[in-house]
Parts: structure tokens; sequence; C-alpha cells
């Protein structure tokens, strides 16, 4: 790792607080949490959702719970560098997006109450090269080029991989 990358590891476990939620083995949780991010029918082109599709409430699409609105399952971190959207509502495409998103800490989604939104999410009042340290930590430090090599060639169920798919 570079010094800039061990000053955004640094970064991510103290002033950032992304440890808060990206806690498990791959910078994960078994969590939810409301950030008030965009919904999907929000963003141009996109299809088969709407205003009203009961997947914009999340977890309580499937719990049923008005405490659960709004609040999605706390995201792995490895290999975001090159992903094409972030967030479940794809409103950001890049990590420094993201980052700059959370340093803010300002809900771009107005249908998410105040009250639902995570305690965690507050602006952290990073600067310019802070911001950077954990962008280089979070692109390079945690990217794997090679990937594919766990791949597996086969399954045991003899169906397509990653889904298991028939």
């Amino acid at each position: 790792m570079t010094d800039q990358e061990k000053q955004g590891a640094l970064l991510f476990f103290t002033k950032a607080g992304c440890y808060k939620c990206h806690k498990g083995p791959a910078l994960n949780a078994n969590e939810f949490y409301a950030v008030g991010v965009k919904d999907l029918y929000e963003l141009d082109g996109v299809v088969r959702t709407s205003e009203n599709d009961p997947r914009n409430l999340g977890r309580a699409d499937f719990t049923g719970k008005k405490v659960d609105e709004y609040k999605f399952k706390v995201p792995q971190l490895y290999n975001l560098k090159e992903a094409p959207f972030l967030f479940h509502g794809s409103s950001m495409h890049t990590l420094r997006e993201a980052i700059d998103y959370f340093n803010d800490a300002i809900p771009e989604n107005a249908n998410v109450p105040a009250s639902q939104i995570a305690p965690q999410f507050k602006a952290l009042n990073m600067t310019e090269e802070e911001i950077d340290a954990l962008e280089a930590f979070l692109s390079h430090s945690l990217y794997d080029p090679n990937i594919d090599r766990y791949v597996p060639e086969t399954v045991l169920s003899g169906n397509c991989f990653p889904n298991n798919d028939t």
C-alpha cells in the first residue's frame, strides 16, 4: 500500500467512521440502514420500477415493519473501483461520489423521513486530501484485478455460477 492508501485506511477506521457499518470480513455487515439515497425509478431510462414500487421501502418490503422502511443492507467494499453504480438506486457512479455523499451527509431522497436516517450518517468534515486518501484506499487497496481466479469452473449442482441457475 502507498502512504496515501495507508492514510485512507486509517481514516476508514477513525475519522470517517466507515468501520461502524462496514465491519464484517468483506467490510460489510448483516445490518440495514437508511442513508437517504435516491431510488432506482428516479434515474432516466430505468424500466420496471415506479414511485410506488414496494422495493423502494428496502427491508420493510420484506419484513412489513415500519421501523425497517428505507433501510438497505450494508454492502461489501471490495472491488468497487470499476463498479458502474453504487447504492440500491444506482444514484452514484463512482467511489468519489459516494465518499462525497457521506462526507456532506445530506440525504438526497426527500421520501426518506429524517427519523429513518441512520444515526451514523453525519457530516465527516474531511478535507480534500483526506477524501483523496480514503478514495485511494477503497479504490486500490481493496481491489483485486485477478478476482476471476476464484470463479469455479463448475459447482456441485452442475448449474451455472454464481446464481445456481439451471
